[in-house]
């Protein structure tokens, strides 16, 4: 009798590890964490968890697309006339050896009045650097968007990984750390684009969704995702639109 209920208890701890992030809409790194369940318990939604933000305003139905890992000469520009077809704005986390490479995309970016972020110099786990370390990742990306005449509005460590070290590095370049409510998007080519209609089911108000303008199935399945986002009734905003809005709250028309 113990062994049966042992697996049970095995099975539903497994379905719940896999399929609760789908059902709740948040990272299963969040879900394991005690503090996001006392929050909750306490009637809350947590957002802001150590000064990193995971998620923006709940009480309204903003989403923020994001996109990592450019910017891409193949793909990038792609993204950004999908976006200025549809008339979305959005935050790209770009790495400092391809920003030195093509500064002339991220100059499009903010020209196209989209937000930029440092995804760190060469995309490697802050969590392994000290914070001297990670300092000077993104001081390089500093200085190669100083010559590119851009700005970053936040920070987002490769891998979604941080700690301690690595929030006080941003926070010595007044930074703040971004992270992502949920995850979706797959690494390889689908046979379908299927995924977009699961990964839009999991958006909630206040979502930051993770996606890489350099993945050439994210950019063809791009329209449909705005699209059935749109069909949910959600607005679009930039990583400091939605700060400014969790500050400030919605602007009064």
């Amino acid at each position: 009798m113990r062994a049966w209920l042992l697996v049970d208890l095995l099975l539903v701890a497994t379905v719940g590890y896999y399929f609760l992030p789908e059902w709740a809409g948040e990272m299963r790194a969040r879900i394991l964490s005690r503090d996001y369940w006392y929050a909750r318990w306490q009637g809350e939604m947590p957002s802001v968890v150590d000064g990193v933000l995971w998620r923006g305003d709940t009480s309204h139905p903003i989403i923020a697309l994001t996109f990592d890992d450019g910017p891409d000469p193949a793909t990038t520009p792609r993204v950004l006339e999908i976006l200025r077809k549809e008339g979305v704005r959005a935050t790209f986390f770009v790495v400092g050896i391809k920003l030195k490479r093509y500064p002339e995309l991220a100059r499009q970016i903010v020209r196209e009045g989209h937000a930029l972020g440092c995804h760190s110099y060469d995309h490697q786990r802050q969590t392994d650097l000290t914070e001297e370390q990670v300092w000077r990742q993104i001081r390089d990306c500093q200085v190669l968007a100083q010559r590119a005449k851009v700005r970053f509005v936040a920070f987002r460590p490769p891998y979604l990984a941080e700690n301690e070290a690595v929030r006080r590095a941003a926070a010595r370049w007044r930074l703040p750390v971004v992270m992502a409510t949920t995850l979706g998007e797959p690494g390889q080519p689908q046979r379908s684009n299927r995924w977009v209609y699961r990964y839009a089911r999991r958006a909630q108000n206040g979502c930051i969704l993770l996606l890489h303008d350099t993945y050439p199935h994210t950019v063809e399945a791009l329209p449909e995702l705005i699209r059935v986002l749109r069909e949910r009734g959600f607005e679009f905003v930039t990583i400091p639109e939605m700060i400014e809005r969790m500050r400030h709250g919605p602007a009064k028309p």
